[in-house]
């Protein structure tokens, strides 16, 4: 286990890649002070052109939304920058916070946008959300996968052709398609939603038709309708703290105003659903960093805090699991506390972690440093 020498990013997450010791995401965010933004703008801007007014008076975009700080930042270039006539579609949760709902509606009374909203099926949800949790240690599959799949399959139904995305993760932090490209055409293959269609049927559990609202049309099918799904972050510079800041400006809130968690300092990031955020929690357990190491390490390539600084707090925060996230999720799953966490145990990576006589389990490596020597 090796860590950036820059921020606090470990060799253990999945896919990234280093250069002499200093990883992706710090390497990206270096090239971000090179590139030349005012023509990528004007790229940008040629590309709406090609497309506004295209349908009339109908839309002539799509905006994948969920009603968090990036969803907001989008809108606003998309609506107010660049004079597009979006439509927002967003694939919901099962269980939001009362700020996430607000969020996703201040969206479109800020904007003046319409809306559709796909409401997931919850029995459908509760199964899977057990089912991957107990299966894959990645609750959130079915969730993320209607994320991916829901803005193009309307894009499709609806003969809209651009359909605008945030960030591309494959080329901040790794992965297969990690080359910079505006096109998101490939964007369901970034590993976040793990591509194992066929592993859910095996039991008789789930079927083909349960899951079929969440499948992601392939490639082919998206070119034949000519669609043209594109990154913002290929653009305009991609960074956190700036998006929260101009969301706040057009009344985003963040989840301070309803609860406090204990997995990280950062209340404005995937604050949708409480549940949800068992998701992204699980990292830790897997890989050895979660919520607080992605948040430190972004504060650190910002030059806001020093490496140094952000050390406490990453030891402090990442890898405890909310009780109001534990709760909210055994509360929908029907599992009770006890039975949550010997499931939890099995995704533990016994190289990072190793397990006291009652159950608890420590970690074998220290931040910024790696495995205890």
């Amino acid at each position: 286990m090796k860590y950036c020498t820059r921020c606090l990013m470990p060799d253990t997450r999945p896919n990234i890649k280093f250069s002499d010791g200093v990883c992706q995401g710090c390497l990206s965010y270096d090239r971000q002070k090179t590139t030349d933004w005012e023509k990528r703008w004007n790229e940008l801007e040629k590309l709406c052109e090609k497309y506004r007014g295209k349908n009339g008076n109908d839309y002539d975009c799509i905006i994948a939304v969920s009603g968090g700080k990036d969803s907001h930042f989008q809108t606003y270039l998309i609506k107010e920058k660049l004079g597009m006539n979006p439509l927002l579609v967003s694939s919901g949760n099962i269980e939001w916070t009362e700020i996430g709902k607000k969020n996703l509606e201040n969206i479109s009374e800020a904007f003046g946008c319409d809306m559709i909203v796909s409401h997931p099926n919850r029995k459908i949800a509760r199964k899977m959300m057990r089912k991957a949790f107990e299966e894959i240690g990645s609750p959130g599959w079915y969730l993320d996968s209607g994320l991916y799949s829901f803005p193009i399959n309307m894009a499709m139904k609806l003969g809209i052709k651009l359909i605008f995305y945030g960030e591309d993760v494959n080329y901040t932090y790794g992965g297969e398609f990690s080359e910079e490209t505006p096109s998101a055409i490939n964007q369901s293959k970034n590993d976040v939603v793990k591509p194992i269609w066929d592993q859910w049927f095996n039991d008789g559990e789930i079927t083909e038709r349960d899951l079929q609202s969440i499948k992601h049309p392939d490639e082919n099918e998206m070119k034949e309708c000519k669609l043209e799904p594109i990154y913002l972050s290929y653009f305009v510079p991609w960074n956190s703290i700036h998006n929260f800041e101009v969301a706040k400006r057009w009344g985003f809130k963040h989840l301070g105003h309803e609860y406090e968690r204990e997995s990280n300092l950062e209340n404005f990031d995937q604050i949708d659903s409480l549940s949800y955020l068992l998701n992204p929690s699980l990292k830790f357990q897997k890989y050895g960093h979660a919520m607080a190491t992605d948040f430190a390490s972004k504060m650190i390539r910002y030059g806001l805090k020093t490496r140094d600084e952000m050390i406490p707090f990453v030891e402090e925060h990442d890898g405890k699991l909310d009780q109001g996230v534990v709760e909210k999720f055994c509360d929908f799953t029907h599992m009770s506390i006890d039975e949550f966490y010997r499931i939890l145990d099995k995704w533990y990576n016994t190289d990072l972690f190793e397990q006291d006589d009652h159950g608890v389990w420590h970690r074998k490596f220290k931040v910024g440093e790696g495995l205890n020597k």
